[in-house]
């Protein structure tokens, strides 16, 4: 793999495109406690893992517009939201792309004004339950399906056994409802269902969420969308175990 700039990166929370109102993330991963166990025989520390934690530090611009970063991470309510918030964050463009997921609660959320400058806010989310996860995207960015559609595979080159996490984030949708699930194939031709995600309407949108399952998974992995709607604007990131 290449080395790779920080151009082709995105932020979607809760459903709302916020890679317009970003300018900086922070800290976007997977941290675990360090346990020390050193006995008196030892002539080095010894130490075992504990507790997992997530985080993710967001700088951006000022936006009160609908869906934008203001009305995102106050919830439309004045205030942080109280409910876990999805984050995903795409670091690449293209289908197969790695990507950072969490569940999280906002821990604070801050505006600031400088001499001769735009406002600009700060927020952090932390971990509720777990860590952050990586693992792919199975949309470029976004992707916007206006019916029915069958993503691009990504070929894990094999399969895992320990089940896997599965983010959707719902952007927009024109109109109907939309079905949004994730599909494992052992031979990129034979697919059955994976994770199913809720069914999302039109008054349901900006939405996201996060779902998980267990036991064992396919060698390939894609994305698709059924039922009867029109243009449904999704991102869909996947982390196996």
């Amino acid at each position: 793999m290449a080395k790779v700039s920080g151009l082709n990166v995105r932020l979607f929370v809760m459903g709302g495109d916020l890679s317009g109102d970003a300018n900086a993330l922070d800290g976007a991963g997977y941290t675990q406690e360090t346990l020390e166990t050193t006995a008196l025989e030892s002539a080095a520390v010894t130490r075992i893992t504990g507790l997992a934690d997530g985080s993710l530090s967001v700088n951006g611009y000022f936006d009160n517009a609908s869906n934008k970063i203001h009305a995102t991470f106050t919830s439309n309510s004045g205030k942080l939201p109280s409910a876990d918030q999805v984050v995903l964050v795409p670091m690449g463009s293209a289908v197969g792309s790695p990507m950072c997921g969490i569940s999280a609660k906002e821990a604070d959320y801050n505006v600031s004004r400088g001499t001769g400058s735009a406002m600009t806010v700060t927020s952090t989310f932390t971990g509720n339950g777990l860590g952050g996860e990586f693992g792919v995207m199975l949309t470029a960015f976004d992707d916007t399906h206006s019916s029915a559609t069958n993503g691009t595979a990504v070929d894990n080159s094999a399969s895992s056994a320990s089940g896997a996490s599965g983010y959707l984030q719902a952007i927009s949708l024109a109109s109907g409802s939309v079905v949004v699930k994730i599909q494992e194939s052992a031979d990129n031709s034979s697919w059955s269902d994976l994770i199913t995600f809720s069914t999302v309407g039109t008054s349901g949108v900006p939405t996201a969420e996060r779902l998980t399952m267990s036991g064992s998974v396919a060698r390939y992995i894609r994305v698709i969308s059924s039922g009867t709607f029109s243009n449904a604007k999704i991102a869909v990131g996947f982390s196996r175990f």
